[in-house]
């Protein structure tokens, strides 16, 4: 059992699970050795209010009722969520983030006894972004608030918006993803051939990247995974940090993101909508503290990597399981300890659903996944549009399969429906919500 042990949750915005690898993410990728590192995770909500409600809750958005960014649904105070638990267990809660003060949705300062605010946040229009240094100063903050108050276990939560858009790196990063001449291309054709590309090309950082001579999609895509690099090697001076202090042993670090992004596949352009593979499959890495890794087996939590289907919303009664307290019966996750442990094996079905640029909801099992749209979108589908996957033969998701098999399509269409009944009561496949 956990009990006591301090708790560091990092969330890199909009992270693709293909950049966790030596190349983009060195200082990530070395803790894998000493991680259980969760390949077949999912976030159940996109984009960033319902994904990181989910995280903070451990509770479908289906239940917590924020399914859109930025919309008018605030969640009750009737849900715990994970600072809230464990302030009143007795540890020091930490966030530096800006979700709260930036993104108009207070409930993500809840139970926090520090609410270090990391700044202005990205936006597409402004071309405004808070970067990794800032982010790592209020850390220092942070662990000066740990040793002040020593003895006492604490919950840390780190916010990085790299790589969000705009993709802005520093100079020399994206150099290093791109050997090509950044002037030539059909950057302005592929933008222009969709609703959102046009809005892109209006202005922002993407207008002034056109208007400097950028017409390569390659370029584009560089520049992101330079933003990758860039914010893994900040991520690398916290982990010095926390070394430093002494406090790695008796700490547990869980790695993850909001969602992925989309760098041009199905015709989506460097945002976060759609419920394919680069956008809701999300990486999760947990380094547990070393007496848990005693009781639990180092053969089972260090260097081991866990394919079972799991979700976002299994991330806070991990955390509570770790810090030995009680799981809320609200919560519709569960701990990943017990996967550890060999309790269960992750679930046979994940789910996700989005409702802000466009809404869809999605089932993906081990070998199928499907989407179903519920309402138009600027792509041309129409409301009940299916597509489906099979995802051991095309995991790239470029065959849709739905007329030609049409039962299976039915059968998870099936399954999907009744869930989604199950967790709102019967009422509509979406909560309402106001999205601005």
């Amino acid at each position: 059992m956990g009990g006591g042990f301090n708790v560091i949750l990092v969330a890199f915005d909009t992270l693709r699970f293909d950049r966790v690898d030596q190349v983009h993410m060195p200082n990530v990728y070395s803790l894998l050795r000493d991680s259980m590192f969760f390949t077949g995770h999912y976030s159940e909500g996109i984009p960033t209010h319902p994904s990181f409600t989910t995280i903070f809750t451990g509770v479908s958005p289906l239940v917590h009722g924020v399914v859109c960014h930025d919309g008018s649904v605030q969640l009750s105070r009737d849900i715990p969520t994970i600072p809230r638990l464990l302030k009143n267990a007795g540890y020091l809660t930490i966030a530096a983030d800006n979700l709260a003060t930036h993104l108009y949705s207070g409930w993500f300062a809840w139970g926090f006894d520090y609410y270090l605010d990391i700044g202005g946040v990205a936006t597409i229009s402004m071309g405004v972004k808070v970067n990794g240094e800032i982010v790592n100063a209020k850390v220092r903050e942070a662990l000066e608030l740990v040793n002040r108050n020593r003895g006492k276990p604490f919950l840390l939560f780190i916010h990085y918006w790299d790589p969000h858009t705009p993709y802005i790196p520093p100079r020399g990063y994206a150099e290093r993803f791109y050997r090509g001449d950044y002037t030539k291309g059909d950057l302005i054709d592929a933008l222009n051939s969709t609703l959102w590309g046009k809005f892109m090309l209006k202005g922002g950082w993407m207008g002034g990247l056109v208007k400097s001579g950028v017409r390569d999609l390659d370029y584009i895509r560089a520049l992101y995974d330079g933003e990758v690099a860039y914010v893994d090697e900040r991520f690398g001076e916290v982990l010095r940090l926390i070394e430093d202090a002494g406090l790695l042993d008796n700490t547990a670090i869980i790695i993850t993101s909001s969602q992925g992004e989309a760098l041009g596949e199905h015709r989506v352009y460097f945002d976060h909508h759609g419920l394919y593979e680069w956008d809701v499959h999300t990486p999760l890495i947990i380094r547990l503290p070393d007496k848990l890794v005693s009781e639990i087996g180092g053969g089972r939590v260090r260097g081991v990597v866990y394919d079972a289907l799991v979700q976002n919303t299994d991330i806070a009664p991990t955390i509570l399981d770790i810090a030995g307290i009680q799981r809320p019966s609200v919560m519709t996750g569960s701990s990943l300890l017990g996967v550890a442990r060999g309790e269960w094996g992750g679930y046979d079905a994940v789910y996700s659903l989005e409702n802000t640029r466009q809404t869809a909801r999605m089932i993906r099992t081990r070998e199928w996944k499907l989407i179903q749209w519920i309402r138009a979108d600027t792509y041309g589908r129409r409301p009940g549009h299916i597509e489906l996957y099979n995802m051991s033969k095309d995991p790239g998701e470029s065959r849709n399969l739905a007329n030609e098999e049409w039962d299976i399509a039915m059968r998870m269409l099936g399954t999907l429906e009744d869930r989604y009944r199950r967790l709102t009561g019967g009422s509509a496949p979406f909560p309402s919500c106001q999205c601005s």
